[in-house]
C-alpha cells in the first residue's frame, strides 16, 4: 500500500509539534475576546479529543471566532510548541530516501511566519514546501474553514508530486477527510487533537501512535 512513495506531507500542529498547551491558551485568549467564559483544561481536553469545542461557543457567528483564533495562533504562546521527540530524525530518514517533504498548517499566517518557527524548531532545512491556510482562505466558504483540500492541492503542486504517490500524515479528522477526497493516502497519528475512535471513523489507511513509527511502517 505504501510502496513507491514520492512525497510525505505533514500537518504541523499535533503531528510534528506538540499542540495541546498552546491550543488551549490561544483558545482561552479567543474566548476572552468574544466575552465568553473560561474553560477548565480537563474539560477542554475532553471536548478537544472528540472535536466538540463548539460546545463552548454560544455565538451567532462561530466562523468569526475560529478565524480570530487561527489568525492569533501563530503569534501567541510560541513557547508551548515543542518538536515531538524523534521528529527531526524521521524527516532525515525520509530525505535520505529521496522522499520530498511538505508541511501544511491551518494557521492564518504568512508563510514566512511558519518558516521562522520551523527554523526555531530546527526543522526548516528538511522541508521542501509549506502551505498555510492564509494562502487559500479567500477561496473557501465559511463552512469549509477546516477543510485541508486546497492546502493539499497547493503543497502537492509545489512538491511536484501526484496524490497517488503521496501520503498525508496528520492528527485531525478533517485532515484525513480532505486527503480521502483527493485520492491521497493518509496515516493518522494519535499525538494530537483527535481520539483513536474519531480518527478510525474517518477511514485513514493506517493509524500510528506518532511519526516516530513512520519510517518502520513505510519500510524505510
Amino acid at each position: 500500500m505504501f510502496k513507491d512513495v514520492q512525497a510525505v506531507i505533514f500537518d504541523l500542529d499535533g503531528t510534528l509539534v506538540s499542540v495541546e498547551d498552546r491550543f488551549y491558551r490561544v483558545f482561552l485568549d479567543t474566548l476572552k475576546v468574544y466575552g465568553l467564559p473560561s474553560v477548565e483544561r480537563e474539560l477542554f481536553m475532553k471536548k478537544f479529543s472528540v472535536n466538540q469545542l463548539s460546545d463552548f461557543l454560544e455565538l451567532e457567528d462561530e466562523h468569526a471566532f475560529w478565524v480570530t483564533f487561527l489568525e492569533a495562533y501563530n503569534g501567541s504562546h510560541e513557547e508551548f510548541s515543542k518538536v515531538f521527540l524523534g521528529a527531526r530524525e524521521v524527516l532525515e530518514r525520509l530525505k535520505k530516501k529521496g522522499i520530498k517533504i511538505g508541511v501544511i498548517t491551518g494557521r492564518l499566517c504568512e508563510l514566512d511566519e511558519v518558516l521562522d518557527e520551523l527554523r526555531r524548531l530546527n526543522l526548516a532545512d528538511l522541508i521542501d514546501a509549506v502551505v498555510s491556510k492564509k494562502l487559500v482562505i479567500a477561496q473557501l466558504k465559511p463552512e469549509e474553514l477546516f477543510s485541508r483540500s486546497l492546502e493539499l492541492v497547493q503543497v502537492l503542486e509545489r512538491l511536484g508530486a501526484g496524490p497517488r504517490r503521496s501520503i498525508l500524515v496528520a492528527d485531525y479528522v478533517a485532515d484525513i477527510e480532505s486527503a480521502k477526497s483527493l485520492g491521497l493516502r493518509s496515516i493518522a497519528v494519535l499525538s494530537g487533537s483527535s481520539s483513536y475512535e474519531s480518527l478510525r471513523k474517518m477511514g485513514p489507511d493506517a493509524i500510528i501512535k506518532s511519526i516516530v513509527e513512520l519510517p518502520t511502517f513505510l519500510g524505510l
